[in-house]
């Protein structure tokens, strides 16, 4: 007996409440749908939403946690800050500031 999962439902729920989570809750819907789905869930979830099935995979494990994670995100993913390390030396000096005001306005001058 070959069960066909209708992807429609899925897609509709899931774009009812998406623009309402963040990154992290929509992995965890995205999740709960794979799992109330049974077999082959996760190929459906991921052709209704157009998530990759590893991120519902890896949802379908956060599921499986028995104490929820503060964390949206890994550590280290994201963006990084707007101010870096390399425009910082190991002084503490803004390089950045410092090449402009020995140049003049001229950025090969430091180079003479």
């Amino acid at each position: 007996m070959v069960v066909v999962i209708d992807v429609e439902p899925i897609r509709e729920r899931f774009l009812t409440v998406a623009p309402f989570l963040d990154e992290r809750g929509r992995r965890l819907v995205a999740a709960a749908e794979a799992f109330a789905a049974g077999y082959g869930g996760i190929a459906a979830v991921a052709m209704a939403t157009g998530m990759a099935p590893s991120t519902i995979g890896r949802g379908l494990k956060e599921l499986a946690q028995d104490e929820p994670s503060a964390r949206v995100r890994r550590p280290g993913a994201g963006r990084k800050p707007a101010i870096c390390k390399r425009c910082y030396g190991a002084s503490g000096e803004d390089k950045a500031s410092s090449s402009l005001e020995t140049t003049d306005g001229v950025p090969h001058a430091a180079a003479e």
